[in-house]
């Protein structure tokens, strides 16, 4: 017999016998009969040799005590990405650039697409943007003195990044009744920057009464597709660039120009009878200024074409 049986049984058994005051005479007679015929508490099991044999996994069992608050469900949270991943989504680069970066650097002549021209300039900004301008301060693409021919910078402080570009083809000035046409690579790398929050500045020796007109130009290009771009224009007629970058170096950390000719960082590059005396600002060239192809050709030069 099993012994569960048996000991519950038994139990009860005791519990009957301890009562025969009171229970009347024939139910107390009866109860030897009864514990002896086995009717008392019998397991399901005892019934059921197959059961037995395969009995199923247990319920839970729930204690109900009186007074007890309701239980509450908690749930949990995944756990958090790992820090690989969130570094990798912080850095992300564009693609064209990560690709271009990625094949130079193996050496690899298999380049899923030509280099973009504007690689090195994203890369830079990127870098100096990422930087905390407390531990870090970020280093400035604008001459605190521009003519002096001393490669020193403004100071950014905690300024907002940015970068300038340049509008202007070389030795010439934006026509504002042609289009800009279409780049694609720059349009992707600014976009990318302005997500990073990166203002994106344009300057031009343009008239700023013409602005409506420079703004749809970029607008139509897609190079800036909000039309939220900052513009740098003439707003005097004794107004230069140079003057312009200062003043923008007020208000945000310049950390990269593009342009298609030195004069687009230092106007004193225009003017100089011997480019050997520039030497020390090239060393510039590749961290903040970055020579790029023209955007717009120049108006006598379209003709010609």
């Amino acid at each position: 017999m099993n012994p569960r049986v048996t000991l519950h049984r038994a139990t009860l058994l005791a519990a009957l016998l301890a009562l025969p005051g009171a229970l009347g005479g024939c139910v107390a007679a009866a109860i030897p009969a009864i514990a002896a015929s086995g009717i008392l508490v019998r397991d399901r099991q005892d019934t059921d040799p197959a059961s037995a044999n395969a009995q199923a996994p247990a319920d839970p069992v729930v204690a109900v005590i009186a007074g007890e608050p309701a239980p509450t469900v908690v749930t949990i949270p995944p756990p958090p990405a790992p820090r690989s991943t969130v570094a990798a989504a912080r850095s992300a680069r564009p693609a064209a650039v990560a690709a271009n970066t990625s094949a130079s650097a193996t050496g690899s002549v298999f380049a899923a697409e030509p280099v973009n021209p504007y690689a090195a300039f994203y890369l830079h900004a990127a870098e100096q943007a990422r930087l905390d301008p407390v531990d870090a301060p970020r280093r400035s693409a604008v001459l605190a003195r521009p003519g002096s021919l001393e490669p020193v910078m403004s100071e950014c402080a905690i300024l907002p990044p940015a970068v300038l570009v340049d509008l202007d083809p070389a030795g010439g000035k934006l026509d504002t009744a042609s289009a800009i046409p279409a780049n694609p690579n720059l349009a992707e790398v600014l976009a990318e920057l302005r997500l990073q929050d990166v203002a994106v500045f344009w300057a031009s020796e343009v008239p700023a009464i013409e602005a409506g007109r420079v703004r749809e130009q970029l607008l139509a290009s897609g190079l800036d597709p909000w039309g939220r771009d900052g513009l740098l224009l003439m707003r005097r007629a004794e107004d230069r660039k140079d003057a312009r970058r200062r003043e923008l170096a007020q208000t945000h950390c310049v950390v990269a120009i593009a342009g298609d000719s030195r004069g687009d960082f230092d106007e004193l590059f225009d003017f100089l009878r011997n480019p050997a005396a520039a030497a020390p600002l090239e060393s510039l060239f590749g961290e903040g200024w970055f020579l790029t192809p023209t955007l717009v050709a120049a108006p006598d030069a379209a003709k010609e074409d």
